[in-house]
């Protein structure tokens, strides 16, 4: 990995990439037990928005040698790379003994303190933006990364079906939500991708205006429908999974709905070819099955054809899924699709899996049963 990495700084005529704790440290790291700012709403566009001063850094230059400075109490995560101590108000004494080159790739986390930290070390230095510089390495797993994510894939569907069994008349929606969290913590998880939700709407109790409004006061009573988003990070990587389940009895138009809705999530996988299959085209292949069966007029986002985004270190990477991206698919790609539909002042209804490209076609890294919409816990 790290060879490859070194032919990205050689292309774009860098002396070194210097990055603070980030995706990008810790892909060239390769360290998943320290603990990086993740940030979860704010980098949904595949951004890292990190602004304080950084207590580790890490500059690698163009001959691959690795130096990582950080604060004492951080050490011992890196033990096996040369380690630099340093404290947060001294970084740019430390640095000057480390950066070797004029031009330096940087990324987007203390993007400003870096930019004026390397002009207090050498006012000749050139920071070159280098955010995205090993994207189209990170969008291609490798086995080890594969098993982790499907593992993790695995216990993300495990603990939503453990509260789903657990669901009871009267829990409100901030229950819910410190439920999903307990459990990753109880079974050793080491934090989550974003904070859980879990998203109450009792039909006949606000109106279209109210649709998105999820106030986690709301309590559980028949009638109530459920959109779960839910995402887990263990080993350095990330989880991302939604559903909707219906608390009572739904009428029926809505579980039909929710049929037409996986449906068309498993229509999306069965076509996909590697190699040959867009990211564009991954909303329509959903909207035509949908719209064969009756739904389209409650499918969220048919303008843009927003429909989620790849996973890996961070929650959302690149190459977002829209119809904007022209990408081809490739084996070794994981993308979480999450299509929406909303039946106004009824009910808000998710479906998003983990989905590996593999050699001959996709699958499902979240199997979470398909058909379980209606909860009945008596």
């Amino acid at each position: 990995m790290l060879k490859n990495c070194l032919q990205k700084i050689i292309d774009q005529n860098l002396d070194g990439v210097l990055f603070a704790s980030s995706a990008n440290f810790q892909y060239l790291s390769g360290c998943t037990s320290y603990f990086w700012q993740r940030s979860c709403m704010n980098n949904i566009a595949g951004q890292f928005t990190s602004k304080i001063n950084p207590e580790a850094l890490l500059y690698c230059n163009k001959e691959g040698k690795i130096t990582i400075i950080c604060i004492p109490t951080l050490q011992h995560f890196f033990k096996e790379h040369h380690v630099l101590i340093s404290y947060m108000d001294q970084m740019e004494d430390t640095l000057s003994q480390v950066i070797d080159g004029k031009r330096i790739g940087i990324g987007f986390d203390c993007k400003e303190w870096i930019e004026t930290t390397l002009k207090e070390v050498d006012p000749t230095i050139e920071t070159i933006y280098a955010e995205n510089i090993f994207e189209d390495l990170r969008y291609i797993k490798s086995p080890e990364e594969i098993e982790k994510m499907r593992e993790l894939a695995e216990f993300t569907d495990a603990a939503v079906l453990h509260l789903v069994k657990n669901l009871k008349e009267g829990m409100t929606q901030f229950d819910a939500e410190q439920a999903l969290m307990q459990y990753g913590l109880d079974h050793g998880i080491q934090d989550f991708s974003f904070p859980p939700t879990a998203g109450f709407k009792t039909r006949g109790t606000f109106t279209t205006e109210e649709n998105y409004i999820f106030p986690r006061t709301s309590k559980l009573v028949p009638g109530t429908a459920i959109a779960f988003d839910v995402g887990y990070m263990n080993q350095g990587y990330c989880s991302d999974w939604g559903r909707t389940v219906y608390f009572g009895k739904a009428p029926e138009y809505i579980v039909k709905g929710y049929a037409a809705l996986q449906a068309g999530q498993v229509a999306m996988v069965n076509q996909i070819i590697p190699y040959k299959t867009n990211i564009n085209e991954l909303y329509d292949m959903i909207l035509d099955e949908v719209t064969k069966l009756g739904y389209r007029e409650h499918l969220k986002y048919k303008e843009e054809g927003m429909l989620g985004h790849q996973i890996g270190i961070d929650c959302h990477e690149f190459p977002m899924l829209n119809r904007q991206t022209d990408f081809i698919l490739k084996p070794g790609m994981i993308f979480c699709s999450e299509p929406k539909m909303m039946f106004e002042g009824e009910c808000y209804m998710r479906v998003e899996d983990m989905i590996l490209v593999t050699e001959t076609g996709a699958e499902f890294l979240t199997k979470f049963d398909r058909t379980l919409f209606e909860v009945h816990n008596d």
